[in-house]
């Protein structure tokens, strides 16, 4: 096992986001900055793109960039835990990483999804102690974060649907919870939940016309909020799902100011109040929880 020197915490830290495309971190640094500056941390935040083959070589780069952190978008959130010296006890729980912190010639990983998805539910008044149902939409990084928080929770029924089975079940199992189903089988059935969150990378009708209809014939009741983890989604079908139920709905980008929080509290040490989110969505233009 590599040794993990201590982290060197600053206010002025030089970040990154990690994914396979540009046009999936276009707002990132937007909202970012504003948090850093509202909560008096200056610093840059940049974007950064590779491919699967040279995710290691993109790590080691960090550190010569002498980056402080990074953020690990999709599909590299389960990729990049074995290159990693070190995980948190979350990430490991998890097993998905979304945030690393340097620690000198290494990075340790953690997973900043789950605890922004409870600030955000929280800030949206959802009682999470009286949901007894939910269904999550997917089976990588953002599902294994939402299922290990639900779970957590203590949510009694928990149905994850997948594309595929057996990645699905490979969730639920590495969690210890959760019922796992095909995604076109468990939009097709009679659904009586409390929460349903979208974890695929699918929101709009263009990007997936097959998922698009059976979101539109989903006989669902009972729901008390849609989340998606998607943001900046023209004819939002999760949204307009949220619509339907007459219940509130939450964005990917609700969650990523939210999840923001907790990774520059890791980056640099620095306390941040949860009004700060608050105002950073304000100053984006983007409709508070």
């Amino acid at each position: 096992m590599y040794k993990v020197d201590s982290v060197s915490r600053v206010l002025n830290p030089a970040l990154g986001f990690l994914s396979l495309s540009q046009t999936s971190s276009s707002r990132i640094p937007e909202v970012y900055q504003e948090v850093m500056n509202l909560a008096g941390i200056s610093g840059s935040y940049k974007c950064f793109t590779t491919t699967p083959k040279k995710l290691e070589e993109s790590l080691q780069s960090f550190i010569d960039f002498d980056l402080n952190g990074v953020n690990i978008g999709p599909p590299y959130q389960t990729d990049i835990i074995p290159l990693l010296a070190t995980l948190s006890e979350g990430a490991n729980m998890i097993g998905a990483v979304n945030t690393i912190v340097r620690h000198g010639l290494f990075f340790k990983g953690y997973n900043t999804n789950s605890l922004g998805l409870m600030d955000a539910l929280t800030a949206s008044g959802l009682k999470t102690a009286r949901c007894t149902s939910a269904l999550i939409l997917g089976s990588g990084g953002a599902a294994r974060s939402a299922l290990f928080l639900l779970h957590w929770l203590g949510v009694p029924e928990i149905t994850i649907a997948g594309r595929t089975l057996t990645k699905t079940e490979d969730t639920t199992l590495h969690i210890g919870g959760g019922d796992p189903t095909l995604l076109e089988s468990a939009l097709q059935q009679t659904i009586s939940t409390d929460i349903v969150i979208n974890a695929t990378s699918a929101s709009a009708p263009l990007e997936d016309p097959e998922l698009t209809k059976l979101i539109s014939r989903m006989p669902l009741t009972g729901c008390q909020m849609v989340v998606d983890f998607n943001y900046d989604q023209d004819n939002n079908v999760w949204h307009d799902l949220a619509r339907k139920q007459a219940c509130p709905f939450l964005d990917g980008l609700t969650l990523l100011a939210y999840q923001a929080r907790h990774a520059l509290i890791l980056w640099t040490g620095k306390q941040i109040p949860l009004k700060v989110i608050s105002k950073a969505l304000q100053k984006i233009n983007h409709p508070l929880p």
